[in-house]
């Protein structure tokens, strides 16, 4: 029996606070990690933030639940980690990559799943997937593996949407922004191809709330 409740109650309320503190510095180390992927790419403009957004909102709208939502949101930032071991010549290239040079930043997602790999946090080791997969395709032509339909993570396959959607609607150095409507029609066209269709029809219910994300990042 506890003789002094009142200080049982502090160190309770003590314990709520650190696990919360906890909670706020994973976000926020695993949101540093993502713009530190993309560092020397100052093109990309908060690409990893948005593209975390995006797939929290497809995740939720196919039906995960808050806290893999969250994860979602989270661990998506990091897709492009790998990048930070692509040669700068390649990276920063202001035109379209030749054949060379492609094959070299494919290997991004290598670099990603080995930087990531071997944690036991749980946060890391759906980054690490989505870092591995989000380039693979639904028809099984996508890279690094070929990766064929549910071989690939759904958190990847969600990622890919995620990440296709944001490139397409931001400026580049060798393209310019595509609508929103331009963009939304390549996802659809992409369904059972590119995309996972299940994942397709749940982008065109909610492609609104990705417009309107990525006009207030604009906007910001």
């Amino acid at each position: 029996m506890n003789d002094f409740p009142q200080y049982q109650n502090i160190s309770d309320a003590l314990v709520q606070d650190q696990a919360q503190e906890l909670l706020k510095l994973q976000a926020e180390i695993l949101e540093r990690l993502g713009i530190a992927g993309e560092f020397k790419d100052t093109d990309t403009d908060f690409h990893t933030q948005r593209v975390g957004h995006f797939a929290g909102c497809l995740a939720r709208e196919v039906g995960f639940g808050a806290d893999i939502v969250h994860e979602i949101t989270l661990t998506a930032q990091l897709h492009d980690i790998g990048k930070v071991g692509v040669p700068d010549h390649v990276l920063l290239k202001p035109g379209k990559l030749n054949s060379e040079e492609w094959k070299i930043m494919k290997q991004h997602t290598i670099h990603g799943h080995n930087i990531l790999k071997g944690s036991s946090s749980r946060l890391l080791k759906s980054a690490e997937v989505i870092a591995l997969t989000h380039h693979e395709r639904w028809d099984g032509t996508g890279y690094p593996h070929g990766l064929k339909g549910q071989e690939t993570h759904v958190y990847g396959r969600i990622t890919a949407i995620a990440d296709v959607y944001d490139a397409l609607t931001m400026h580049r150095p060798y393209k310019a922004a595509w609508s929103h409507k331009q963009a939304a029609a390549y996802i659809a066209d992409g369904a059972g191809s590119q995309f996972d269709p299940e994942l397709v029809k749940a982008f065109s219910s909610v492609q609104h709330q990705f417009a309107a994300l990525s006009k207030q990042w604009c906007a910001s």
